[in-house]
């Protein structure tokens, strides 16, 4: 789930990626689909934006069996292992597209049944993020939604290193850690570290950094009204904002 400049930052977290985005994927696939359940589908493609390794698009695709998706995804590590997602696939190879861009750089369907952007948001300025709203707001036919995470912690604000998630997989366990440092007023710089050990030794580290302009609920919805758009529903628990192109649901 990327959509910044610089996406090749990315290349070091494909590996640990999936296994340590199981426990997030759990708790946001029940609230998403439940966001999509009125999409109409027949209206047009569906947009994941910054779809990473593929785990947003697979949420979408259960959630919306019908549906076309276009994945817009321009890391290029994490882009390898959504195609090879639908290699495995064919049911999803016949109805998912995937964009090897930026999602200001796609040219995009004029009427999408829907667009979807987890973990995207903050990974834009807020110089560039009226024209990402307004990209979104043209791109969703009438009545459609847009769905959008809020990358916690929704400010600018400190976070000393802290193991976040821990998982195995064969002999090797591996471990997930993170700090954020604050840059200035608007942004952060996010960094990621993962280890992998057998045993008690260290087999791999990998470490990466992504600078983020975090926004709250509030700041997000300003910046969607802005362009058009009306916050319809919103999950405190896992950040999930669903914005409408319709005055009344």
């Amino acid at each position: 789930m990327t959509e910044a400049p610089g996406a090749d930052s990315y290349a070091a977290a494909a590996e640990f990626y999936d296994l340590m985005a199981t426990p997030y994927v759990a708790q946001l696939d029940p609230v998403l689909s439940a966001m999509l359940a009125e999409t109409d589908t027949v209206a047009g493609p569906v947009i994941d934006i910054g779809a990473g390794t593929g785990l947003s698009t697979m949420l979408i695709a259960d959630a919306l069996p019908d549906a076309e998706i276009i994945a817009v995804e321009p890391a290029a590590a994490m882009r390898a292992v959504l195609v090879s997602r639908l290699a495995a696939r064919r049911d999803l190879r016949d109805r998912i597209t995937v964009l090897p861009s930026g999602f200001l750089d796609t040219d995009l369907p004029s009427r999408c049944a829907a667009v979807v952007a987890l973990g995207v948001i903050g990974h834009f300025d807020p110089r560039t993020r009226p024209r990402v709203w307004a990209t979104i707001a043209g791109a969703l036919a009438p009545g459609a939604a847009a769905v959008v995470e809020i990358q916690r912690p929704g400010r600018v604000a400190a976070d000393p290193e802290r193991r976040y998630t821990r998982t195995r997989a064969g002999a090797v366990h591996y471990e997930g850690w993170s700090r954020a440092d604050p840059v200035d007023d608007e942004s952060l710089v996010w960094r990621m570290t993962y280890r992998s050990y057998r045993d008690d030794r260290l087999l791999q580290e990998a470490i990466t950094e992504h600078r983020v302009w975090p926004a709250a609920a509030e700041r997000l919805d300003a910046e969607a009204r802005a362009a058009g758009l009306r916050l319809a529903a919103a999950d405190a628990g896992t950040g999930l904002l669903r914005f409408t192109t319709e005055e009344q649901d």
